[in-house]
């Protein structure tokens, strides 16, 4: 687990493989992840240079990392996240 700071990071911040998203989409497929402040981050679109996407399980359904420009809800307090490399930009920050 890490404290602060975006997510994923170029820098090579420290991440474990997961599997087992509960979508079939993702069946038989392993994703680089990390928590922090009890979210848990899947990187899903590793998109343009620092541009990043992904899913994560938020339990508290009222935070997240302060990089993280965008977020919605998918269900059962799963959401679909988006970092963006120019931090100036928001997107839709819609909780549960």
């Amino acid at each position: 687990m890490q404290p602060n700071g975006p997510p994923f990071e170029s820098d090579g911040r420290v991440s474990k493989n997961i599997g087992g998203l509960p979508w079939q989409r993702f069946n038989g497929q392993q994703f680089p992840a990390v928590t922090q402040s009890g979210i848990l981050y899947v990187l899903t679109a590793p998109g343009w240079h620092h541009d990043l996407a992904g899913v994560a399980f938020n339990p508290q359904t009222n935070k997240f990392a302060a990089t993280v420009r965008g977020f919605k809800p998918i269900g059962g307090h799963w959401y679909c996240w988006f970092q963006p490399e120019f931090q100036s930009h928001t997107f839709t920050q819609q909780y549960e």
